[in-house]
């Protein structure tokens, strides 16, 4: 496909950017570029932004870049899930896992210059009781977090750090029974992860091994956590080395399924309620992805 016309999407909720900053350097950028077409909408729903991809869609449209975190590229991304029009992302939310996971800048500029040197990969993606996921969706402490930073009016690291320290006290590990691959196993864990992507946000890679085109889940179980070896976790989450720990599991898998009563759990950070039941398999190059990285 020629490129030709891409769509960049602005979710003004998104993050701690000046959206005013944010729409002059995109149109500024639009305006001086000769390589494609770029159309630049501040959508201020979720049913507007809907309404433009699908557009997008129908029109054969290069791609649709989205500025804005991970829930933002979630929303679309299961739109274009299955169709010739790609997804980009330009981070701008207040963890941005799956476009540190590709390599996007945190500079607009920086990002909106990569998107237009890009290449477009096949990449997998996850089904989880029937919702879509691009990066990774959890149960158990994460889930927790997840919950309740969803309820604060301030986005950004030290938000979310604020409310993690703050669950952190008062969480207590749920018993699971999990089905992986047809593997029965129990396991009390302080949180479950089912990685697509590397990383929950703000580099704190959960799974540091994770390929976006492997064709299988991460399944990342860590137990054992206490106010004695938490920072040890943090810190191997920060510097990738979190798989070392010997309180954590890394499973590869192609579908699980975990039963606790009334879980909470979580997709690409975006808090989705409670469930008895969690099922989840992975839908190999389902999505087009662009990405700077020549390995994603």
């Amino acid at each position: 496909m020629v490129m030709t016309k891409i769509l960049i999407i602005v979710n003004p909720h998104s993050g701690t950017h000046s959206k005013e900053d944010v729409l002059r350097t995109l149109e500024d950028f639009a305006k001086n570029t000769s390589l494609c077409k770029i159309e630049v909408v501040l959508a201020q729903t979720i049913d507007e932004s809907q309404k433009l991809v699908r557009r997008a869609i129908r029109e054969k449209y290069y791609a649709v870049v989205v500025v804005g975190g991970d829930g933002t590229a979630n929303s679309v991304g299961k739109l274009l899930c299955g169709t010739q029009t790609a997804l980009g992302i330009i981070p701008a939310g207040s963890g941005n896992g799956v476009a540190r996971h590709i390599g996007m800048s945190l500079s607009i500029k920086k990002a909106l210059e990569q998107i237009l040197m890009s290449h477009v990969y096949d990449v997998d993606t996850l089904d989880v009781n029937g919702h879509f996921c691009l990066g990774v969706a959890g149960v158990g402490f994460e889930a927790v977090v997840a919950d309740s930073f969803s309820h604060r009016d301030k986005r950004g690291l030290i938000s979310y750090s604020a409310v993690a320290i703050q669950e952190f006290f008062k969480y207590s590990a749920p018993a699971l029974n999990m089905n992986i691959d047809g593997q029965e196993i129990d396991r009390k864990p302080f949180t479950l992860a089912f990685a697509n992507s590397s990383q929950w946000g703000n580099d704190f890679k959960i799974a540091p091994k994770a390929s976006m085109t492997s064709g299988t889940i991460k399944t990342v179980i860590i137990s054992d956590i206490d106010q004695i070896n938490v920072m040890a976790c943090v810190a191997t989450l920060l510097s990738g080395t979190i798989n070392t720990l010997p309180n954590c599991e890394t499973l590869n898998a192609s579908n699980v399924a975990i039963h606790s009563p009334n879980m909470l759990f979580h997709i690409d950070g975006e808090p989705m309620g409670r469930c008895d039941t969690l099922e989840i398999s992975v839908k190999p190059s389902s999505l087009k992805l662009l990405s700077p990285k020549k390995k994603i």
